[in-house]
């Protein structure tokens, strides 16, 4: 009895820890809707930057003076958590007007309703404007629901020292998987503890090994998973041969093991896959390193998608000022500017004339985007990872075979991911 009564007290401390929590929300979410000047309030959640954030006001700013009808309020959120924040306001009916969110966030906003098609407001327009591949993420079930706001990708680092000793020329890193693995042979040394090249395991960062033998994760009707297709197949053997049979690469990808960003700074790993985010880290460690073109595979370079989208949600009474507001910020004339700030890649293609770094590797990932494939648009992208993930190891220690593995977890795609959503 005791035990029951102590088991019914904290069931009741932590209803009211959320109903306190909820009502906080509320609370600290109550907004006017008239500015002291008398215009109407808009209000953008984001997860940026300091820096980015400075820019961002600027760019409001510009626009307010255009637009005298309308004030947008920026409110500055976590990233670690905007997703349960979010979906805790719009229960409440909370929510802000637009927001910024993580590209892999769109479908659930998308498929719960909660956010609205841009297509309504003649988005088909301008969408040719945008990076099809971060552009791809907001593609929900025949229509556009956000607009790409910030995007990256992967490319090759190398090592040139490294190269440089294993007699190849530093300033041409690998074109193909087959020189990758020329080049990998002539690198790797093992009695040093030197390897060619450390590969991480998920999903997103095999992407650019699917992308390059042209497989594709979800078919375009939604409900079929395509882990199993030939393309597929040969993508995961191809990667689980570089450590297998090539033995070029590290063993990264296992538990406890050097990361691959490590191992790349101390000078053991001579290649990996990072991107534009650890350009700052890698110079100040003092490696010289240069950054080539993930290689191409059957189906020439390619690269995954990173990076945000900002939305319009259905709760707002002032949708179409958030529309002509997000146009306005991912313009040509507001990217140039955001990008030249921050030393970010445009994902508005209008923008890429208008964008020169003097960094010539964020050229170098520039022209990887262009080359990108959009990821795999599912309503939980972490569910996806939590049951391939496993399935791609099961092949690299030859446990199962490719096909035997993505076989199964494209099955279990399909059961747990797709099909409940119909």
């Amino acid at each position: 009895m005791k035990q029951i009564k102590k088991t019914m007290k904290r069931t009741f401390l932590v209803l009211i820890f959320f109903s306190v929590a909820i009502l906080w929300i509320a609370g600290c979410n109550e907004k006017p809707l008239k500015t002291p000047d008398g215009r109407t309030l808009l209000t953008f959640w984001h997860t940026y930057g300091d820096q980015e954030e400075k820019v961002l006001r600027e760019i409001i700013s510009d626009w307010e003076k255009e637009n005298k009808e309308w004030s947008i309020q920026a409110v500055r959120i976590p990233f670690d958590g905007h997703k349960p924040k979010l979906r805790t306001a719009l229960t409440v009916e909370k929510g802000p007007d637009m927001a910024r969110v993580d590209w892999s966030f769109v479908c659930e906003l998308a498929r719960k309703n909660a956010i609205v098609d841009l297509g309504e407001f003649g988005f088909d327009k301008i969408k040719a404007d945008y990076l099809p591949a971060p552009l791809g993420t907001n593609f929900i079930d025949g229509k556009y629901y956000g607009f790409p706001d910030q995007s990256n990708c992967v490319a090759l680092f190398y090592n040139r020292k490294l190269f440089n000793e294993a007699g190849l020329n530093p300033d041409s890193p690998p074109k193909t998987w087959d020189e990758f693995i020329e080049y990998g042979k002539k690198i790797t040394d093992k009695d040093k503890g030197t390897f060619a090249f450390a590969m991480d395991n998920t999903v997103w960062w095999t992407l650019p090994f699917f992308n390059t033998f042209g497989a594709r994760i979800i078919a375009s009707d939604g409900v079929t998973c395509l882990l199993d297709s030939a393309e597929a197949i040969k993508a995961i053997e191809f990667k689980a041969a570089l450590y297998t049979t090539h033995k070029i690469e590290a063993g990264a990808w296992r538990s406890g093991s050097i990361t691959p960003e490590q191992g790349f700074i101390n000078g053991k790993y001579a290649m990996i896959f990072s991107g534009p985010w650890n350009l700052p880290k890698f110079k100040v460690s003092g490696i010289d390193f240069g950054v080539g073109l993930i290689p191409a595979g059957p189906s020439g370079t390619s690269s995954n998608v990173g990076g945000t989208n900002v939305v319009i949600f259905k709760s707002s009474k002032n949708q179409k000022p958030c529309y002509d507001f997000l146009t306005y910020f991912t313009s040509p004339k507001c990217q140039a500017k955001w990008c030249k700030s921050l030393d970010q890649i445009p994902i508005n293609l209008k923008a890429y004339d208008l964008v020169k770094f003097e960094d010539k590797f964020l050229m170098v990932f520039m022209e990887q985007m262009k080359f990108a494939v959009s990821n795999p648009v599912v309503t939980n992208f972490e569910v996806l990872e939590d049951i391939v993930n496993p399935e791609m190891e099961a092949v690299i220690t030859g446990q199962k075979t490719a096909k035997e593995a993505l076989t199964n977890a494209a099955r279990k795609v399909e059961t747990k991911v797709l099909k409940p959503l119909f």
